[in-house]
């Protein structure tokens, strides 16, 4: 039994057949233009067409406020033309297939608690760092969405008072763009290089590590204020950035930075496991099929 899942991301569509057992069978990847609503559909309607003869069901991994049930994206700053519409429901009877969709993060989260870091985990959560900044927490072993299923929306967090506009907020924090900043100010050939910016990150190159630097503590520092209110077990980081083990032990020693802010926070908040995701970038497409998998068995 296959399913195709298909992950909407900032600059990339991405796409894969997976089996019941979680196994990648093809997977692909698409530059695509979500500013221009006719070029993304053409791209979309190309994959499903392709592949619809194989499947047993479609899960889609969108960035924004998503309703699961009734199958509608209610906020999405890079999908916008698909607010509140019936596209996703028009799509399961054009092409005779159960539709899901969920949030990016949650997608990843779900992949995590099926077969990664979260499988034994009651209360948890996931941190992807990408071209920004999502979250999904578990509370006894539930997926919060909150009322308007708008929980866990770290993005909208402000985290500096003396900025202005959005640079209050932790939307700025991507992982994406401190690559590029680096790439940039170091003049390689390409700046989105991730591997000849984390080679000049490990090397200590001033303006890599204190840039990289500045971003751990910014990342910590939401997964501080995270376990002050909810005293979680285990934060799990995901986005493809987070198969850099230097990633996970900075983000360590930036939590103890904070977790040191004064003697009473050091004997109140416990401090959390913080580990890589199993998955990587594969987390957003493997959890997007993990609804059609519950309800095929």
């Amino acid at each position: 039994m296959n399913f195709l899942s298909i992950d909407i991301g900032g600059t990339n569509l991405k796409y894969a057949l997976i089996n019941e057992y979680g196994q990648i069978i093809v997977k692909g990847t698409n530059a695509i233009n979500t500013q221009d609503k006719d070029q993304f559909l053409r791209s979309l309607a190309k994959i499903i067409d392709l592949h619809c003869q194989d499947i047993q069901g479609m899960g889609f991994s969108l960035p924004g406020v998503v309703d699961p049930t009734s199958k509608e994206l209610l906020a999405s700053a890079r999908l916008s033309f698909l607010e509140k519409t019936d596209f996703f429901n028009k799509l399961a009877s054009k092409y005779n297939l159960p539709v899901t969709i969920e949030n990016d993060s949650n997608c990843a989260a779900l992949a995590e608690k099926w077969q990664g870091q979260l499988t034994t985990e009651k209360n948890s959560a996931l941190i992807v760092l990408g071209t920004g900044i999502g979250s999904a927490i578990f509370l006894n072993n539930r997926l919060i969405r909150g009322n308007h299923f708008a929980a866990s929306e770290p993005s909208f967090m402000v985290v500096d008072k003396s900025a202005s506009g959005v640079e209050k907020t932790a939307a700025a924090l991507s992982a994406v763009g401190m690559i590029e900043d680096i790439g940039n100010h170091l003049q390689l050939p390409n700046i989105q290089d991730g591997q000849r910016v984390f080679a000049q990150i490990m090397a200590r190159e001033p303006y890599a590590w204190q840039a990289f630097n500045e971003f751990c503590d910014h990342v910590a520092l939401l997964i501080y204020n995270i376990q002050s209110i909810l005293d979680l077990n285990k934060f799990v980081i995901g986005g493809g950035i987070s198969s850099q083990p230097i990633l996970i032990k900075q983000l360590r020693n930036s939590f103890k930075k904070w977790h040191q802010i004064s003697p009473l926070s050091e004997r109140t908040i416990t401090v959390p496991e913080i580990v890589s995701a199993n998955f990587y970038n594969d987390a957003n497409l493997i959890g997007a099929i993990v609804p059609l998998v519950r309800t095929s068995k």
